[in-house]
């Protein structure tokens, strides 16, 4: 028998006995980390997959094209929204409740369409019905988890609510347009939120540094704006949407020729902190910071997400 093993069998904390624990204590970190990056080793194509597959409420997929393609049309009028959304009665009530809200109410109830909607106001109408059908349509029914779902819908809306406030102050892009098209931008995340059980996680790392397009490429081969642009084409967004979906990260300057994607990408690295202090973005949006927050905290109302 060799001299290693005597000691062994008595239990002796020489040389042997460090390295057995040693051994064993390196085992586990291995397994560990092995499982560690089994979790984030989800396949390219698995992701694709799970894009490619994820559905609307039927109820609400034939109207779903055909609001955002109106939403997405800086000449649509009010009856042009209200012939959509009156066929729907989900949106139709929750307009309607909104009207009776303390935020619109004159003490009189209302009871029909038409009047809620001109009790809102147009503007206000457009941007409501785009929270309602993101929220209510498409968020909510795929049952993220509590946490991530008011991570996903406070990012989306303060993005909203910024682009449409440097849209109005630049001149550069309907409003409307710009509010809807960043509401919609992160919705390739949904896929990574159901996929990747850690996702929540990742994103509150790189949350002051905004490169979580880099870590996600890194990990999985594929990024939120790929995966958002597959379910842009398989909904039929309207074309400008998805392009923003495609390419809102980025350091897009004052010189990008495309307006939307430079009021998206702006807002929504002034809510990562990527922003320059010294752009005119970032100081139009710090002085509407107080204004913006009031809007995200009603619409979070609205929803009942506050």
């Amino acid at each position: 028998m060799n001299s290693v093993t005597p000691s062994l069998l008595r239990g002796d904390r020489g040389l042997a006995g460090e390295n057995e624990k040693k051994g064993l204590t390196d085992n586990a970190f291995c397994r560990k980390a092995h499982y560690t990056a089994m979790t984030y080793a989800m396949p390219r194509e698995q992701l694709i997959n799970r894009a490619s597959e994820i559905k609307v409420i039927p109820t609400l997929d034939g109207i779903v094209n055909r609001v955002f393609t109106v939403l997405g049309n800086n000449n649509s009028s009010f009856n042009d929204l209200s012939d959509v959304v009156k066929y729907d009665q989900a949106i139709s009530s929750k307009i309607i409740s909104i009207a009776n809200s303390a935020y619109y109410s004159r003490g009189i109830e209302i009871f029909n369409l038409q009047r809620a909607m001109l009790t809102i106001g147009f503007e206000e109408v457009r941007s409501i019905v785009s929270c309602i059908l993101l929220m209510e349509g498409i968020i909510k029914m795929l049952k993220l988890k509590e946490e991530d779902l008011l991570a996903l819908w406070k990012h989306s809306i303060e993005v909203a609510s910024a682009a449409r406030v440097l849209a109005e102050r630049l001149l550069v892009e309907d409003a409307q347009k710009a509010y809807t098209a960043s509401l919609l931008h992160d919705i390739g995340k949904i896929v990574f939120y159901l996929a990747v059980p850690e996702y929540g996680e990742m994103l509150k790392e790189t949350q002051n540094t905004g490169d979580i397009v880099a870590l996600e490429r890194d990990r999985f081969g594929i990024d939120h704006q790929e995966t958002g642009y597959i379910i842009a084409v398989k909904w039929k967004f309207p074309h400008d949407f998805a392009r923003v979906i495609r390419g809102h990260h980025g350091d897009h300057s004052s010189d990008q020729p495309d307006a939307l994607l430079r009021v998206v990408n702006a807002s929504d690295r002034f809510f990562s902190r990527t922003l320059s202090n010294h752009s005119t973005e970032a100081f139009i949006l710090d002085k509407e910071r107080n204004a913006i927050a009031s809007e995200v905290e009603k619409i979070m109302e609205f929803l009942q997400l506050s």
